[in-house]
């Protein structure tokens, strides 16, 4: 798999290193309230509710409950704006409990706000209620506001509660979510605007002498949209976008809509979304009606241009003037993230949208644009990844293209995309084998390779190579079902569960054998070698490995052969043999060093330095340690340069010289700090053991 991996010998537990950015600024991730009128009232009453707990040291939480498009996100995030200077940061995370794409798991959140709070990624672990408790810990004594956006229950919202310190949490939501009660929480009910409010957001939009020249008109538009801010905004975007519209042709338009719908009145009160929806709808030309259709269908949170040009089979130049065409009127949401425009639907908007899709849509052109959509999201992972490891072998069709365009720039840009795009990678996945396509399912995994490696979301990659497995068997693909099941092996050996690990490498193993893929069968014997090499077994591992070796060697593949020597070599230093040891590392230096494999050539130095001092000689494991020292910063593995100092820290006590020992372990330790590392602790304690310098 060309995995790297501590174990055994190496001190702080087993984990897979990639490289780690500096220490990032206070979290900041408040989205701009948008549009926003006339809430005085609400926003008292929310001060006065936070103030009844101030100054107790204990987080409170608020619960703004309404139906749906009243504005209980807006309201909330104006007020929060205003309360922000006091706070150290804001965490904000969308949990799309009324998506009609799923609820986000409380583990997503946990580890996008663990990250956002400094937590290197290889310390964030995959048990939610471990998540949680490091949440609890990372929040102590902090004072920040936690926004939690469109929250479907009690049980989603509870983990991702902080610990005490004052923090301020705010939940919108549609239902009630009493189960909070016993949290602390006090709840607000959103009611629809006042007339007088409803007025003052569509002066905003349309203007005041528009509203002047026809009061009454501007009246019953409010009401028709029931005052709700979303149907009264997308009312309003009409008119502007219409300069010679009058108020009053909107009104026939939505009063003779409010009669033909009024069957659609549900509990939850939002008809006139419903007639304000379907008056936009029937506005537009037919290129727009069939991107908003085709658009809803998209199974993930939101979209880039490229995606949308996919699904609608257009170029990405008309593509931009169908999403900008959609977003004038208020039918999309603009937003930027990263270097990419990315759009999405108002939970309600897309249900809408879904609707109308079933509605005008033949199912052969549902099929053909997520078919569309998934090959593109598809090719372009399959770039990252060999952007990002260009060595790694492969199983999926799109690797074996003879041309491929250059998607990206260099590795960080690659890796970022997978990052960012994650979300709709994991939909696009669980649709395509609903749908029963599963080779897309499981290509879609592989692809996702260096992502779970180098940043370690670990349960979505247990997740997700999961329901890889599940695809490559639906499939009847011995290889793939291997392939996914090394890859979930992997995820266990990094969350240090080794049972479930062997488990999974033992079943890889016998159907790569079954198949005839002496490639594959030789990195499910690679990750038997790591697991036993994590439990102490040096000499399994050694046998392991070596039989791993001769597959790479039969296949002519250096990068294997390296991969596999140094493991060798690892193992063989575990088990004492000294000598063989720095053999094996020495080579494995040289053909990494031959390579465009920066990391590695570090890793390998490290492990040569580890074994140099077992071997009794620290004037070489020096030497090798200050060399990897400069290649882990040089390739940016904080986590590895780290390690290292902790090794010339041994380097040091074996000499005799507790002051440079002390300095390099206070230098691990402010890196492990940073990162929120495991580790941490174990500095400390050891900081503390040793001697102050004179």
């Amino acid at each position: 798999m060309g995995s790297s991996v501590q174990a055994g010998s190496i001190s702080g537990g087993l984990h897979i290193n990639a490289p780690h950015h500096a220490s990032l600024p206070a979290p900041a991730q408040l989205p701009p309230t948008g549009i926003f009128a006339n809430r005085a009232e609400e926003l008292r009453e929310l001060s006065r509710i936070a103030a009844t707990v101030a100054g107790t040291g204990q987080p409170r939480l608020l619960v703004l409950t309404g139906v749906g498009g009243v504005g209980k996100t807006s309201l909330a995030l104006h007020w929060l704006h205003q309360e922000k200077a006091s706070y150290e940061g804001q965490l904000f995370v969308d949990l799309r409990g009324f998506s009609g794409t799923g609820p986000l798991p409380p583990g997503e959140t946990l580890e996008r706000f663990l990250r956002a709070l400094g937590t290197g990624a290889e310390s964030i672990p995959a048990d939610l209620d471990e998540q949680a408790a490091l949440f609890r810990s990372a929040t102590t004594g902090r004072r920040l506001i936690i926004m939690l956006d469109n929250a479907v229950s009690a049980a989603q919202v509870r983990p991702l509660l902080p610990n005490e310190g004052g923090s301020l949490i705010v939940v919108t939501t549609r239902l009630r979510l009493s189960g909070l009660v016993v949290n602390g929480a006090r709840f607000l009910d959103v009611d629809p605007l006042g007339l007088d409010g409803a007025l003052d957001l569509l002066e905003n939009v349309i203007g005041a002498d528009r509203i002047g020249a026809e009061d009454e008109y501007a009246r019953e538009l409010a009401r028709l949209c029931g005052r709700l801010p979303l149907a009264l905004c997308a009312s309003a975007a009409r008119l502007a976008a219409r300069g010679r519209w009058t108020i009053a042709r909107a009104v026939a338009e939505l009063g003779d809509e409010a009669r033909r719908l009024s069957a659609l009145r549900t509990g939850e009160g939002d008809m006139s979304v419903n007639v304000v929806f379907n008056a936009s709808y029937q506005a537009l030309d037919h290129a727009h009606a069939r991107a908003y259709r085709l658009l809803g269908i998209h199974p993930g949170p939101d979209f880039t241009v490229p995606a949308a040009a996919a699904l609608l089979d257009v170029r990405e130049e008309r593509a931009v003037q169908l999403l900008d065409g959609l977003a004038d009127v208020s039918l999309l949401l603009e937003e930027a993230q990263g270097p990419d425009e990315r759009y999405r639907f108002h939970d309600l908007v897309r249900l809408h949208a879904r609707d109308k899709a079933v509605e005008a849509e033949p199912e052969a052109e549902w099929s053909q644009a997520l078919e569309r959509l998934a090959d593109r999201y598809l090719r372009t992972a399959v770039a990252a990844d060999l952007t990002l490891l260009p060595g790694r072998w492969h199983l999926g069709d799109h690797y074996r293209a003879e041309a491929r365009p250059e998607v990206f720039a260099d590795r960080a840009e690659a890796l970022d995309w997978l990052d960012r795009e994650q979300d709709n990678l994991a939909a696009i996945a669980q649709e395509r084998h609903t749908a029963g396509h599963h080779a897309v399912t499981w290509q879609i995994c592989e692809a996702m390779w260096p992502l779970f490696l180098q940043r370690k979301h670990y349960q979505r990659w247990i997740r997700l190579y999961g329901l890889g497995v599940e695809a490559a068997r639906a499939c009847s693909d011995a290889r793939a079902h291997a392939r996914m099941l090394e890859g979930l092996g992997m995820a266990h050996l990094n969350t240090q569960d080794l049972d479930a690990a062997r488990g999974h490498y033992r079943a890889a193993l016998d159907l790569e054998r079954r198949a005839g893929h002496p490639l594959g069968e030789a990195a499910a014997l690679e990750g038997l070698g790591i697991a036993e090499l994590a439990a102490g077994a040096a000499a399994e591992a050694i046998g392991l490995f070596g039989r791993a070796r001769d597959v790479h060697t039969a296949l002519d593949r250096p990068r294997g052969i390296a991969l596999m020597t140094r493991h060798l070599g690892e193992a063989l230093s575990a088990a004492g043999r000294h000598a063989e040891a720095v053999a094996h590392l020495t080579e494995a230096l040289e053909i990494f060093t031959g390579l465009d494999e920066p990391y590695h050539r570090a890793r390998t130095l490290t492990c040569l330095g580890q074994a140099h001092l077992r071997a009794g000689r620290p004037a070489d494991a020096e030497a090798a340690l200050r060399a990897s020292l400069g290649a882990a910063r040089e390739a940016g593995a904080r986590h590895e340069e780290a390690g290292v100092l902790r090794e010339l820290a041994r380097v040091a006590a074996d000499r005799g010289d507790p002051e440079a020992e002390r300095d390099h372990l206070e230098k691990a330790l402010a890196i492990y700090a940073v990162l929120k590392s495991p580790q941490e602790e174990a500095v400390r304690e050891q900081l503390a053991r040793s001697d102050p310098p004179p």
